[in-house]
């Protein structure tokens, strides 16, 4: 193997002292850059990586820009021929195009969900930009001051905090990907700090809810039934549920695309008979088990479409129970995990032992991860402590 010629790119973080600790500083004269030896020669790269602050902001930015000279000298470039480059007219696209471009190469690298939440991202931005002169201008001349405005705009339409940050989350990806195909130097939107916002949490379903649902779905639409018990027997995912095929089924065993990666699960005795009959009912490899028309078949629509099938079906259970819109789906699978926990929990478990046991079947990487969100679903509540107390009040 032939010896590189360059060393790895490091990233120079100035220091001072402050109560005995070194720390960065931003200091005027304390200059960030980005550096390497190529053929023994230093090389120090700048790029205005010094006109971003706090300091959090400069530090993404250093980094980002670190990680692009790696992926340039791994490729082959050299900063001996940079000079020579840099006098070659170089054509730069408008902000409109270039972005498109950077979209159409992601619909071959990402879940096709993600893409669809990037492309209605692509296309509010766009029409934005069209609407203040902004999609025509070359994308090295987009400013970072300007998309503040296009937030602030979001923010005025009524748009939560969780729906402004996806927004920023998928055009700063797409801003990201010309800067590692050398389109422009630096993402202009990274490390903007917009609000955050606390999601609502999906709690449990109480057993007074959770019987009255099933009550009423067998009333009005009992094939929903067949969805949650994949919910609560799998501990699936709404869009998890509808990945089942044919072929997901072997040897007892499930297997599907979850949040967390691929997964094998095992087919619980009480799933059984329904796996079986979905099974027994399905033609192809690739037939759905769960479809709009109440049976296995091969089906085409996208993911959100499958899924909103059964959410608008859902809805129409909740609405005639008066449940509001923060009842959703997912709280099937929260039902059926606090229900687990509480069951261990009176047998006498401990909570590490009660942890143990639920990781193989809920699937969290780690037990903190585990611990974290059966704290979020309220199944680690105390008991009563009421007689811990020696005063009345």
């Amino acid at each position: 193997m032939a010896k590189k010629n360059y060393e790895q790119p490091k990233f120079f973080v100035p220091k001072t002292l402050v109560n005995g600790k070194k720390v960065p500083t931003i200091a005027s004269g304390k200059r960030w850059y980005v550096y390497f030896r190529y053929n023994g020669k230093l090389y120090k790269f700048y790029k205005g990586l010094n006109k971003f602050s706090p300091i959090s902001e400069r530090r993404t930015m250093g980094i980002a820009l670190k990680e692009v000279y790696t992926a340039m000298l791994n490729n082959g470039w050299s900063p001996e021929k940079d000079s020579i480059n840099k006098s070659e007219h170089v054509f730069v696209p408008t902000l409109e195009k270039a972005l498109l471009s950077a979209l159409s190469y992601e619909k071959n690298n990402l879940k096709e969900s993600t893409y669809g939440q990037y492309q209605t991202a692509y296309n509010r931005f766009m029409e934005w930009c069209k609407d203040h002169f902004f999609a025509g201008v070359k994308v090295n001349q987009f400013k970072r001051k300007q998309f503040p405005q296009y937030l602030n705009y979001l923010s005025d339409q009524g748009n939560n905090p969780t729906s402004i940050n996806n927004n920023k989350r998928a055009i700063s990806a797409l801003f990201s990907k010309l800067v590692a195909d050398f389109v422009i130097e630096v993402n202009p939107i990274a490390g903007i700090v917009t609000k955050s916002s606390k999601p609502l949490k999906n709690r449990p379903f109480t057993v007074k809810q959770f019987n009255a649902i099933i009550e009423k779905c067998n009333e009005v639409d009992l094939y929903l039934i067949h969805f949650i018990k994949f919910m609560i027997y799998a501990m699936l995912r709404p869009r998890e549920v509808i990945r089942l095929k044919k072929s997901s089924i072997k040897d007892d065993l499930i297997f599907v695309d979850t949040k967390k990666g691929m997964a094998t699960i095992s087919i619980i005795d009480k799933l059984k008979p329904l796996v079986n009959k979905l099974v027994n009912e399905s033609k192809l490899d690739e037939d759905n088990l769960l479809s709009y028309q109440n049976k296995p078949m091969h089906w085409t629509a996208s993911e959100k479409a499958k899924t909103n099938v059964f959410t608008r079906r859902f809805k129409k259970i909740k609405d005639q129970l008066g449940l509001d819109a923060t009842y959703g789906l997912y709280r099937f699978r929260h039902t059926a995990i606090y229900h687990l926990y509480q069951s261990y929990l009176k047998e006498g478990l401990s909570h590490s032992e009660i942890v143990n046991k639920l990781l193989p079947i809920t699937r969290h990487k780690s037990e903190k991860e585990l611990t974290s969100y059966l704290r979020e679903v309220g199944a680690m509540l105390p008991p009563d402590y009421s007689e811990r107390f020696t005063f009345n009040l």
